[in-house]
């Protein structure tokens, strides 16, 4: 008993030399990123990052400048926080999201009730560098004429929002179809 007992010393010993990463691997962790740096990096970003494939004639504009003329009208506020997101679907792979997000919460000047309360979701790409990653999807909340409903597309948002707000600003620019 004691010759197996010592056979195993030996081995962990063996393998503990010749892999030394092994006994003091740990699950990897996440970066840390301070939110204010998720939030400008998603605030600052243009459109297409987040067209998903599609190329639209403002596609250079910022997402804030967009959500701010988008919903000027309307709006009273808007919060921006950061974190893991959200708006997620784990049906959908697309949909899972990840750690690192940026949210903007709109308070409306008349919501159809104390829930409404509609929320984009910018969803980012793993910090590199120190720095946060890019930003590559649009995921919205938002309770339109037909009900609330889950957005993909931040053309989808502002087509519901339009057809729910009707004093909306027009599209700045005209796509061809």
């Amino acid at each position: 008993m004691a010759g197996a007992k010592s056979m195993r010393i030996v081995a962990t010993l063996a393998l503990l030399t010749l892999a030394p990463g092994l006994a003091a691997a740990k699950p990897a962790r996440a970066p840390y990123m301070p939110d204010a740096l998720l939030i400008a990096a998603a605030k600052a970003a243009p459109l297409k990052q987040i067209d998903a494939l599609e190329t639209y004639c403002d596609g250079e504009t910022s997402i804030d400048d967009w959500l701010k003329a988008l919903t000027a009208g309307e709006a009273k506020r808007v919060a921006w926080t950061a974190g893991r997101c959200e708006l997620v679907n784990n049906l959908n792979p697309l949909d899972e999201g990840g750690r690192y997000c940026a949210q903007a919460t709109l308070t409306l000047k008349h919501p159809k009730n104390r829930r409404d309360r509609p929320e984009i979701e910018i969803y980012l790409e793993d910090p590199k560098d120190g720095k946060p990653g890019e930003v590559y999807a649009f995921r919205a909340s938002f309770d339109g004429n037909d009900g609330p409903d889950y957005i993909r597309f931040r053309i989808d948002f502002e087509s519901e929002w339009r057809d729910r707000f009707k004093g909306a600003p027009p599209p700045p620019c005209t796509d061809d179809p």
